[in-house]
């Protein structure tokens, strides 16, 4: 990945916001979140990661963090001769280095200020989505607090001048296929136009088939998400679109990592609790989604990894009953 050519589709006549804008997202469909840093105990190699020498005219790997994606960042501007500064506050979470998070503001042909955060927009910008950290005037960093807005109306307009998006975002595509699942009543009949006797559906089978329904209609996929995008994004998917507001009440998801060296492996997993059994999924590399997986095969696929949150053993979650035991049989 040599990120500097992205500087080469950069037209001169254009704005400040417009080139910044179109090296933000060009640059967050290239890079990956290197989920090790959120992951590793160990702190060398965290250290090596937060810490990384990193240059656009290299062919480096795709796998960054805060530091190194702003540091990045800040690069390209200055190859346009884009005024921009890196700003540190202490991060707040239990960390076992001692690190800041970055972000980086740049300016505009008036001297106007403006907040990005690239690291945290990697998944947006892959999946087509609105972004969430680019030109937003709230935010925790003290060197940032008079910063202008760039509202979405005009981001939308830059993004079409700039090629970004040809009509709008798949943040349009996502509430549609909300919509279409959320409501089980109105799912079923989908299921009854492909024939599916939907008389004796149990709840797990009703989440599964939403799951397949989901998988199959998903075309805004971006196949170069790394794991931390993937897991992102699909659990907000699964869980806004797929669970209904008394499946959600069921739903739990966890991490499991096993680490040996520099090489850390992680399991991402979802428990759904529909009445006293819980259905599990799996987030599967090949399949690019969460998949369902029995317990004993789950049992036997976490052997050697730990948890990684304190919700405690996918294997032994507390039942959760639904109060609506029978609202899918007619």
């Amino acid at each position: 990945m040599i990120l500097s050519d992205i500087l080469l589709n950069i037209d001169s006549s254009w704005s400040v916001k417009e080139k910044v804008r179109y090296i933000y997202v060009e640059m967050c469909k290239q890079i990956k979140y290197d989920e090790r840093f959120s992951y590793s105990s160990n702190p060398k190699m965290l250290i090596d990661i937060y810490y990384k020498s990193v240059s656009i005219d290299e062919d480096i790997s795709p796998k960054v963090v805060c530091n190194t994606a702003n540091k990045l960042f800040s690069q390209l501007m200055n190859r346009e001769k884009i005024k921009n500064k890196l700003i540190y506050k202490k991060n707040k979470t239990n960390k076992i280095i001692d690190i800041n998070d970055v972000a980086c503001l740049f300016y505009d042909e008036e001297g106007n200020e403006y907040y990005t955060n690239i690291a945290g927009d990697i998944e947006n910008c892959k999946f087509g989505l609105k972004t969430t950290y680019f030109g937003i005037n709230i935010n925790e960093y003290e060197e940032a607090q008079n910063v202008s807005r760039i509202t979405d109306e005009e981001l939308s307009e830059i993004d079409k001048k700039t090629g970004l998006i040809k009509q709008g975002y798949s943040d349009i595509v996502f509430k549609l296929l909300n919509n279409e699942v959320k409501n089980t009543n109105n799912f079923k009949k989908f299921l009854e136009t492909q024939n599916i006797d939907t008389s004796q559906l149990t709840r797990t089978q009703i989440l599964e088939y939403k799951m397949k329904f989901l998988n199959k209609y998903i075309k805004f996929r971006d196949k170069s998400a790394g794991t931390s995008e993937m897991k992102k994004f699909y659990k907000k998917l699964f869980k806004s679109s797929a669970i209904d507001k008394f499946e959600s009440k069921a739903f739990k998801s966890f991490d499991y990592v096993k680490e040996e060296g520099e090489e850390v492996d992680i399991l991402l997993l979802i428990a759904i609790n529909l009445q006293t059994d819980p259905q599990y999924f799996y987030y599967s590399d090949d399949a690019q989604s969460y998949v369902a997986i029995r317990r004993d095969e789950l049992k036997e696929m976490l052997k050697g990894y730990s948890c990684n949150k304190e919700d405690g053993d996918i294997l032994n979650i507390n039942g959760i009953s639904s109060e609506r035991k029978d609202v899918y049989e007619k």
